[in-house]
């Protein structure tokens, strides 16, 4: 009994390899619903030839008038029109550096989540939210409130921010059936740094440029790496319960690294 059992599970072993291929292979979908799978061996405007060693050793001739779709098992650059609009959701890991006048803050990681459409081949647009979850300045940055009484005054050194960000890419050689793609991008995003432990934040906006490219791993899922630059402005501050305006402005120029990945429909 036990060596029937091994020599049951040898077999299913050795089958292993060709089930992993079978899962992976390349799919042709028929108008009338048949599903031919395997390895495209030849792929023209008029006809594929599908064929699938070991379990099948015959190949298949299929017109392309018959076909209504086909999967591929690796990513298959189409027409640049056909491939490339719709629906992505984005995530990116960031990179920045920081320099101001006014507050000397030191590099930073920071997450990005967000979600776009790429409405034209030409244009996308995108939105999300940047978290970092740690901002330190090094000489303590200090918020006084004067009244005619008296000045309060508040110290801080260690931060968390967060950003909503609306930007739009403009991918300028779209024409061009390339694996990877540039892009140039430009937006505005609208930040809130928050001291820790204090209740207080400070708030602003202002609007950043970059470049990046984004490359397929499969039909789906692109990687992705950029530069941007951010010109930032904090004129508002919340300081013991009250909003009021910081004078001067806090500016601050952001200059962040970033790689990332994207899944788009």
């Amino acid at each position: 009994m036990s060596c029937r059992w091994f020599r049951h599970l040898t077999f299913a072993i050795r089958l292993l390899p060709f089930a992993i291929s079978l899962a992976s292979a390349d799919q042709v979908i028929m108008k009338d619903g048949t599903v031919y799978k395997g390895k495209i061996e030849i792929d023209t405007d008029k006809a594929i030839l599908i064929g699938n060693p070991p379990f099948d050793s015959n190949a298949y001739l299929l017109k392309s008038e018959d076909i209504a779709k086909i999967i591929y098992e690796k990513y298959q650059p189409n027409a640049p029109a056909e491939r490339k609009r719709g629906l992505m959701f984005e995530g990116r890991l960031n990179g920045n550096a920081v320099s101001s006048d006014q507050i000397s803050f030191g590099p930073a990681p920071s997450l990005y989540a967000g979600v776009g459409m790429r409405v034209h081949p030409l244009v996308e647009l995108n939105g999300g939210i940047d978290w970092t979850p740690s901002l330190h300045d090094g000489d303590t940055f200090g918020v006084s409130n004067s009244t005619t009484t008296s000045t309060t005054t508040r110290r801080y050194q260690d931060f968390w921010q967060y950003q909503a960000v609306f930007s739009a890419r403009i991918y300028p050689f779209y024409e061009k059936k390339w694996k990877t793609e540039p892009y140039l991008t430009a937006g505005y995003s609208w930040s809130h740094q928050i001291p820790k432990d204090s209740g207080d934040s400070l708030s602003g906006s202002g609007w950043q440029i970059g470049f990046g490219a984004i490359r397929p791993l499969t039909t789906h899922i692109f990687l992705e790496g950029r530069f941007v630059y951010q010109k930032m402005s904090y004129d508002t501050v919340q300081f013991l319960g009250q909003e009021g305006t910081l004078q001067p402005s806090i500016d601050q120029n952001v200059y962040s690294f970033s790689v990332g990945a994207s899944y788009r429909l």
